[in-house]
């Protein structure tokens, strides 16, 4: 009786206090940032109780105001394109469901430019929602609404929430999916089938690249259940073909090309990646193009934009409410999402959401296609995967506690224990290996793809940052590395017998004008240069060398920086003369 009133009671309740908190931190972001509002009149009545309780009830974030809010990016273009959207169907060079959804906040606003915020903050909260029914699914209801609240309060969750980004409703769709499909490997009927097809449609109505994450899904279940769910798995992939198709029939009509909403935005890619020829090539070849032209390289960034650009880039947004807060969820998260791997449910669910990244994997390294926001969704994955391992852990506790023996010997199943620890070992390995020393492949690679290389300090640069250096120091949107007198060396690599052109961006620590600022540059003992370092307030002081032909033996080399003084290296490059 008591779980009963929990799921149908309890639980629900406390999601709607959980909705109605987070929709406080929205309407206050969002009357700070773009108000105050006169229309629609019920925004407006809104405004004097939220700013009443915000300062009451919530952080009261000073959130900075925008006078030209939604300019300068998508959503003022979402904003025209709802307003000029005649069919739902018709081609376009963005899927349907976000324009149709802002043409829905319009109406809603009385025609207003907030109607695109109004939709993403709707958007938001139903993303909530569907946190919650999948935490519920796949472990309890406690663990839905805990991954529920978190996301709810997320300090960036917030911002992004009112911009009027397409983000939220993906999210949502993501999530939805997701849960949909578990449901529906737990039990292939009809109806469900029919769920998981209608989410899965307006997923793909919302991004196209929405395949990567059902395709595997349909995938995992013909594998799992074969000829037993072939049936009920038609209906699924039917009514989702049947809700897209119109879409893609028309693009390829209008255009040549079905796939024309994600093919056309290439050229934004190419572009931001100074490619010379712009004009517009599928999405797949875009990505096979990477891997064709520098294999190494691509499947570097391929993995961590799988693995770890979208979980890295999560978590600040906590530690706005408690310090270290965002750094412990991230950690049990990482549990959580290792564990998964030894259950049936939890592998298919990590097929699923891995393969959903994979479309933000090939363009995660382009200026702009690492925004917090475009990986919103799998902000939730890691929330559920954090709690789902707190729930775990607290159920086998409770297990192994009840389960002792009259000798007070835990009965604990040693072999599997240490068939687990060896497999998480193997993975912390791997990740280790493969965190340290692909950079030196990658550089290689490099050298051979363009003649150049460039030697950059950062989170994997210890191969090559090698003695005398300091932590990572971050200054704007360089990242630096300091040295102390006497000096640091570098490890680099001068991979042919050839006079080669060293490029290092450094600056003085000092910046007082008052002291000399020398760098004596040496490669393995022979002395290259003394570089005198100079400040610019505008810009990181940029100095040449030339390593002459003949004075080294081409492969890895030692660059001895030596001063009196302490300085800072962002990179060095080389490049072949």
């Amino acid at each position: 009786m008591l779980a009963f009133r929990w799921r149908t009671l309890i639980a629900p309740t406390l999601l709607c206090c959980i909705l109605l908190y987070a929709a406080l931190l929205r309407l206050d972001a969002l009357f700070k940032s773009y108000g105050p509002y006169d229309q629609p009149r019920w925004l407006a009545a809104m405004q004097p109780a939220v700013r009443a309780a915000a300062p009451a009830m919530t952080p009261d974030w000073p959130w900075r105001h925008d006078d030209t809010p939604y300019v300068g990016g998508d959503p003022i273009n979402y904003l025209k394109f709802a307003r000029e959207m005649r069919n739902f169907y018709a081609a376009h060079v963005r899927e349907p469901m976000f324009p149709a959804m802002t043409r829905v906040g319009l109406t809603l606003s009385g025609d207003q430019d907030v109607g695109v915020s109004v939709t993403s903050i709707a958007f938001s909260l139903f993303t909530l929602v569907a946190t919650y029914l999948l935490g519920s699914l796949v472990a309890s209801p406690m663990v839905g609404l805990a991954a529920a609240a978190m996301l709810g309060i997320d300090h960036t969750a917030v911002f992004w929430a009112i911009g009027g980004w397409r983000d939220e409703l993906f999210a949502f769709f993501a999530i939805s999916c997701t849960w949909a499909w578990i449901r529906f490997g737990r039990r292939p009927t009809t109806a469900n089938a029919v769920v998981a097809g209608a989410l899965s449609g307006g997923a793909c109505l919302t991004r196209i690249t929405t395949f990567a994450l059902i395709g595997p899904a349909i995938i995992w279940l013909l594998m799992a259940r074969r000829a037993a769910i072939r049936r009920e798995l038609a209906i699924a992939v039917g009514i989702m073909s049947v809700i897209v198709a119109p879409f893609l029939i028309n693009c390829a009509i209008a255009t040549g090309d079905p796939f024309y909403a994600i093919d056309n935005h290439t050229t934004f890619y190419l572009g931001r990646e100074g490619a010379a020829d712009v004009t517009p090539i599928s999405a797949v070849s875009y990505s096979l193009g990477k891997f064709d032209a520098r294999p190494i390289a691509a499947t570097d960034n391929a993995v961590r934009g799988v693995f770890v650009y979208p979980f890295t880039n999560k978590w600040v947004g906590l530690n706005d409410w408690y310090q270290g807060l965002g750094t412990v969820l991230a950690c049990l998260a990482i549990a959580g999402l290792i564990t998964w791997l030894w259950s049936p449910e939890g592998r298919f669910l990590l097929f699923m959401f891995l393969g959903s990244l994979v479309p933000f994997s090939m363009t995660w390294t382009v200026l702009g296609g690492a925004e917090w926001r475009l990986t919103f969704f799998a902000y939730a994955f890691y929330l559920i995967a954090a709690f789902w391992f707190v729930d775990q852990t607290v159920h086998i506790t409770r297990a192994w506690l009840l389960s002792r023996d009259t000798q007070g010997r835990a009965q604990v199943p040693r072999r599997q224990l240490l068939r687990r620890a060896a497999g998480v070992l193997a993975l912390v390995l791997v990740a280790v290996v493969w965190w340290i020393a692909v950079p030196y492949a990658v550089t290689k690679e490099a050298f051979r793809h363009d003649g150049a290389a460039t030697f950059a300090a950062g989170p994997r640069d210890r191969l090559f940052f090698v003695d005398g250096w300091s932590g990572l120091v971050v200054e704007g949107n360089v990242t630096m590395r300091f040295a102390s007198p006497p000096g640091a060396d570098l490890r680099i690599v001068l991979p042919e017998d050839r006079s080669y052109a060293l490029t290092l961006r450094a600056d003085p620590v000092d910046r007082s004008g008052t002291t000399r600022h020398v760098v004596h540059v040496s490669l393995n003992g022979t002395h290259l240069d003394d570089l005198v370092l100079g400040w610019n307030p505008e810009r990181i002081g940029q100095y040449q060398i030339t390593v002459p032909k003949g004075m080294f033996t081409p492969g890895d080399q030692r660059l001895e920086l030596r001063s009196d003084t302490a300085f800072k290296l962002w990179y060095v490059r080389i490049a072949g003369v």
